[in-house]
């Protein structure tokens, strides 16, 4: 009858995964694709990187096109005597030459200051040639965009650790309803067995009332175990950014025989301190504040640009050769001062350099502190799982002989409720101890950043 009934709970547990194919791995995948806060660590990595994009294209010259045209009138006049000028030497050559060759009739000119119908349309280009804040402040910004996928590769880590203790928690609640459901047939055959005894004369009333009170009990198990089946449910769609009713899949191949961790703490410690993205993180935060410094100390440092123009220049929008130009300039630029910002923000730099090193000194002993606390929690686990299941083992027998013994009549009901009290109570606690095993290894795994 055992065996009926451990393949019953074993169908109950494994019937949802019919005709469907879905793992754990292709959970993680769904919740990488669907956590919102997943989604917004991924977005803050590409704005990294695009800023990264616009740093390294400072590099590149600047080409820009302008195009100009000027309506003036009135303003300052400009006065040129021309006809004053011009006129009485004219006047002195025809003389000399005894004819009017030369025009002594000339008038003096005007000129408005302002030009009227003017136009410059060039293209003008300008080229970084010395420009160390534009060095540094790729190298940073690299550096930054470096932390940042760290962080996102951090948060992954952690997402995969919460998506898979959901899971074992579900899982865990489904099997505790199957052994319910188990344990209620159970009780509902004594209870058919104990009503056929009082027909029969060789049992009194009373075993049908404690048998039927077994059922009762069993069924408000029932009620708190449909609960957790649904509230984890819950909780792992939410996780998954879909909807909460969704159904999960059972990956059988999950729920077998736990791996056995054959590394020492410290190695373990030393494999976390190696590969866990927090210390890359801040790494890289150090590194990008070092980068930040050099950036603010730059100002000793000139810059030198070049720049160009080619294009036209004068009255009537027309493009000719009595209009077209060029012209390359060279500039440097160093300031000498600017009321001590400088010092201040190299100061700023500093501080924060500081405070990051602090912070990489703290975050490697929590670190270690986790791995710890994960690698012996997870040895605990281990060894509750065998002591429960020697635990199940014990009941499971001792009830087996004890229901025999009382179909002959060779027990009394205490006997059987408590055999079957221990019974059941065994079997939901290695199902507990099984899981728990399981959810401390994927903490363990997550504080060691295992793959």
């Amino acid at each position: 009858m055992f065996k009926i009934l451990i393949s019953v709970a074993l169908a109950l547990v494994l019937l949802p995964t019919f005709g469907q194919t879905q793992t754990l791995s292709d959970y993680f995948e769904l919740g990488l694709q669907n956590n919102q806060q997943f989604i917004r660590e991924q977005l803050s990595t590409q704005l990294e990187q695009e800023k990264e994009k616009e740093a390294r294209g400072r590099y590149l010259p600047n080409v820009t096109f302008d195009a100009s045209y000027i309506w003036a009138e009135g303003g300052r006049i400009i006065s040129v005597p021309a006809g004053d000028l011009v006129n009485p030497v004219y006047a002195g050559l025809n003389q000399v030459l005894g004819e009017n060759r030369y025009p002594t009739d000339i008038a003096n000119v005007n000129e408005q200051l302002l030009p009227n119908n003017f136009h410059e349309t060039k293209i003008r280009v300008i080229q970084p040639i010395l420009n160390s804040r534009i060095y540094y402040g790729y190298k940073a910004q690299t550096a930054q965009s470096s932390a940042q996928q760290a962080r996102q590769n951090a948060y992954e880590n952690q997402l995969t650790k919460e998506i898979k203790t959901a899971y074992f928690q579900h899982l865990a609640a489904r099997e505790q309803l199957s052994i319910l459901n188990e344990t209620r047939d159970l009780l509902n055959n004594i209870l058919r067995v104990n009503q056929r005894l009082v027909a029969n004369d060789k049992a009194t009333p009373e075993v049908i009332f404690a048998a039927q009170a077994d059922v009762s009990g069993v069924k408000g198990q029932l009620a708190n175990a449909r609960k957790q089946v649904n509230t984890s449910r819950i909780f792992f769609n939410y996780l998954l950014s879909r909807d909460l009713d969704e159904s999960i899949t059972v990956d059988s191949s999950l729920v077998g025989t736990p791996e056995v961790v054959t590394a020492s703490l410290n190695d373990l410690q030393q494999q976390a301190l190696a590969d866990r993205h927090e210390i890359a993180q801040v790494r890289y935060g150090l590194e990008a504040n070092k980068l930040a410094i050099k950036l603010n100390r730059s100002y000793l440092i000139p810059e030198i640009n070049a720049v160009g123009d080619v294009g036209f220049q004068g009255f009537d929008y027309t493009f000719d050769e009595n209009q077209d130009f060029w012209f390359i300039q060279l500039g440097l630029t160093w300031p000498i001062f600017q009321g001590g910002q400088n010092r201040s923000r190299i100061q700023q730099s500093v501080l924060s350099q500081q405070k990051l090193t602090s912070e990489f000194v703290d975050i490697k002993q929590r670190i270690e502190l986790e791995v710890a606390q994960a690698y012996y929690e997870w040895q605990e686990a281990q060894e509750t799982l065998i002591f429960r299941q020697d635990q199940r083992k014990y009941a499971q027998e001792t009830f087996r002989l004890t229901e025999k013994k009382y179909g002959e009549n060779q027990a009394i009901l205490v006997e059987l409720q408590e055999a079957r009290t221990n019974f059941t109570t065994s079997q939901l606690s290695e199902t507990i101890a099984r899981f728990d095993l399981k959810i401390k290894e994927a903490a363990l795994e997550a504080a060691i950043n295992l793959p």
